[in-house]
């Protein structure tokens, strides 16, 4: 499948910035499951682009507006083509403990991922909960799917009563939240259970004719990668109970949200700032990109 993808977020200060200084992560990654065909990022008013490459892999844009400015506006467009792959956790034949234990002798370059982090924490609650969705004893590819639908039949999608300040803690209360509070909840949970899960920030297809709606955030969309023992990391989304698929557009990964945020910045001399997201994932025929017919 072939999307355009228009990302634009906006800032109004209550008064004029002295200057500003911006990162973005808004650049979808490149790899074996996606085609990046093109990608630009305008910026009002004009300022220059500089770009690297972070610990995690994810392409990083950064931008200073060293003048005053009202209003900083940023908008990236993207062409994507996802390409379709193999299911490669149904076919696993191992329980979570021997899962365990294959991942141990890689445990040094899984480290990140098997450590709590800001918002996917350890604690005695997410472990007991850990300990009945993912018991040792249990099928490695049943139990992650069990819990997956585990989080999408016990917690609402509603957004608008959490942000990304809202702990685990809460969110266990309120049993409703958004993506990212989802694949938070997931990672944590894997974690706990001596197994490597990763964050992955990105965009979702939510409506096409003739396929079921999916439910994803307006700005950006959130699920989980997890690790296998045959070396391979598949994704998995909670919020619409099914795996990583065509309809999903990876931008970054890392431990959880705060290594993925689409933007975040400084700004200097306004007292307060307003935010606006507008995101819109449109699938296309494609009857050329990059001078490659792909109808």
């Amino acid at each position: 499948m072939i999307f355009n993808i228009v990302h634009t977020t906006a800032y109004e200060y209550s008064a004029p910035a002295i200057e500003s200084f911006t990162e973005l992560r808004v650049r979808p990654r490149q790899s074996n499951r996606q085609n990046v065909y093109s990608h630009v990022t305008e910026v009002e008013p004009r300022a220059a682009l500089e770009e690297f490459t972070d610990y995690y892999g994810n392409t990083v844009e950064c931008l200073s507006v060293p003048f005053r400015h009202r209003c900083l506006t940023v908008t990236s467009r993207s062409t994507v083509e996802t390409l379709p792959h193999k299911d490669a956790l149904s076919g696993l034949d191992l329980t979570v403990s021997e899962a365990v234990r294959l991942n141990w002798p890689h445990r040094r370059e899984l480290f990140d991922f098997l450590m709590p982090s800001m918002h996917a924490p350890i604690t005695p609650e997410l472990e007991t909960l850990s300990k009945q969705q993912l018991p040792s004893s249990g099928s490695f590819s049943e139990s992650m799917l069990g819990l997956c639908t585990f989080i999408f039949k016990n917690f609402t999608y509603m957004p608008g009563v959490t942000d990304v300040r809202t702990p685990l803690t809460e969110l266990l209360q309120r049993r409703a939240g958004v993506c990212q509070d989802f694949a938070h909840l997931m990672i944590a949970l894997i974690r706990c259970a001596g197994l490597p899960a990763r964050y992955v920030s990105g965009y979702i297809e939510t409506e096409s004719s003739g396929t079921p709606n999916l439910v994803g955030a307006t700005a950006s969309h959130a699920w989980v990668e997890v690790y296998l023992p045959n070396g391979l990391w598949v994704g998995i989304d909670p919020t619409n109970n099914i795996l990583e698929g065509e309809r999903h557009v990876q931008i970054g990964i890392g431990r959880d949200y705060h290594d993925v945020s689409p933007l975040r910045g400084v700004f200097k001399g306004a007292e307060r700032q307003y935010l606006s997201v507008g995101v819109t994932v449109s699938r296309t025929t494609g009857e050329m990109v990059s001078g490659v017919n792909k109808g």
